[in-house]
């Protein structure tokens, strides 16, 4: 038989010659530094795209990027890539590459490579030991491609708690914490359905604690959300020992009832695994159970802290709405940046929430290029106020001045208020020790 190689080779921009070959884990691109892919582009998202392998074809995804994935020349939200595609993403053109690699068929003896375990899935098909060998030969297929989670669930954990995998060291790619609680994996459905729309959630939690979850809305713009993130380990076992006590265990697998209006559909499905434990439940066309309803619901809530997407739930008209409030007080307070000392900071915050509003818009109303301007304008303008009000600072502290100094320094707080941010926590400090300098001399 034989596979593919795909490799992303970078025809234009920032890293035109780079090239970048799609391991089974996939390539994220974007701005962030963390991405596989990481460029310098402001017409970049932090996370703007995703290329993963679907058995032995290469898909890219857009990841709700602010100014969109090409496909030769089409903007997409999804798409199955062929050799010679090219990809554009802001500045940068990648070109689709594939060689094929002639692989040898494995024997029997050798299909399980040394000191690890067989891992067998049976699925009540017979017993003979050629459907047992057919069986484990194409297993990695079913996980990658069928629709029934519970599969997919009990084939990731056992591959996970199996000690010889664990000796190999894939329990380190684990979250430690939820490997003492028992590891979590979760897929929950939700399926809103009539003549006129389609509304699909999909929430899934991975063995590596990867977070991911996909929102298609058929109705009005068309919005498709793609996001995903590394949680916290600690988040996780306290969601772990959450869903415990919250009773899903001990429900049935199935309730069923009737719409209440013909043609509709709504559905919730819900597949947790923890440990050696797992339980399916779907809930078609009826009330919720309470239990059910209670952790649907928290889960949700998760999803929508860890990935800020709390947007979704709003019209694309309220949400343009709001960002165009946001970008009018953020242009204000930015023209007002000599009034005050903490404008520029506070213009700062409102192009942001400007720019969270608008986050699952597509396509991005006109005024959102100025949005980006104005924000770019402003970090700019508080990183050179920063550094000259920094430096006076500095020169006081030099030379010992030292109630020049404190005035100094507490302008610098006002200017970054944000106790959170490095610069502010530095400023802070400094002030601190200069108080304590003056109190000494005065005394």
């Amino acid at each position: 038989m034989s596979t593919y190689q795909h490799t992303l080779i970078i025809d234009e921009g920032p890293l035109k010659g780079h090239r970048y070959p799609v391991t089974f884990a996939g390539l994220k691109l974007g701005r962030a530094s963390q991405c596989d892919i990481a460029i310098n582009d402001l017409l970049l998202s932090r996370t703007h795209c995703r290329f993963e392998l679907r058995g032995a074809e290469l898909w890219v995804i857009d990841l709700a990027s602010a100014n969109q994935t090409f496909v030769n020349e089409a903007h997409i939200d999804e798409a199955l890539l062929n050799p010679g595609d090219l990809v554009k993403v802001g500045q940068t053109v990648l070109r689709v590459d594939r060689t094929d690699i002639a692989t040898a068929t494995l024997s029997d003896a050798d299909a399980t490579p040394s000191g690890t375990s067989d891992v067998t899935i049976d699925l009540g098909f017979g017993k003979d030991e050629q459907a047992g060998a057919h069986a484990k030969k194409n297993f990695l297929r079913p996980i990658i491609w069928t629709l029934a989670a519970v599969l997919i669930l009990v084939v990731g954990t056992t591959l996970i708690l199996d000690p010889a995998n664990r000796a190999k060291g894939s329990a380190a790619a684990k979250p430690q914490s939820i490997e003492r609680e028992g590891t979590l994996l979760l897929n929950y459905e939700k399926v809103e359905a009539t003549q006129e729309n389609i509304f699909r959630y999909e929430l899934t939690l991975s063995p590596a604690g990867i977070l991911a979850v996909k929102i298609d809305d058929l109705s009005g713009k068309n919005r498709h959300v793609r996001k995903e993130k590394q949680v916290d380990p600690d988040l996780l076992s306290e969601l772990a020992r959450d869903i415990q006590s919250s009773g899903f265990f001990s429900l049935d697998k199935t309730y069923t009832g009737f719409a209440a209006h013909p043609n509709t559909l709504s559905e919730w499905a819900l597949t947790v695994v923890i440990g050696k434990k797992a339980h399916t439940c779907r809930v078609t066309n009826r009330q919720e159970p309470d239990s059910f309803r209670a952790l649907r619901e928290k889960l949700e809530t998760f999803s929508k802290n860890e990935l800020g997407i709390w947007a979704i739930q709003f019209s694309t008209e309220k949400l343009t709405g709001l960002a165009r409030d946001a970008l009018a007080v953020a242009s204000k307070k930015y023209e007002e940046r000599e009034v005050k000392y903490g404008n520029i900071s506070e213009a700062i915050r409102n192009y942001k929430e400007a720019i969270f509003y608008l986050d699952t818009v597509n396509p991005k109303p006109d005024f959102y290029t100025e949005i980006i301007d104005g924000f770019e304008a402003a970090q700019n303008e508080l990183d050179k106020r920063h550094d000259e009000q920094s430096f006076r600072a500095d020169r006081a502290i030099n030379l010992s001045d030292w109630k020049v100094a404190a005035r100094e320094l507490k302008i610098l707080c006002e200017i970054i208020p944000d106790r959170a941010d490095a610069r502010n926590k530095e400023a802070t400090r400094k002030l601190i020790d200069v108080e304590k300098r003056l109190k000494q001399v005065h005394h």
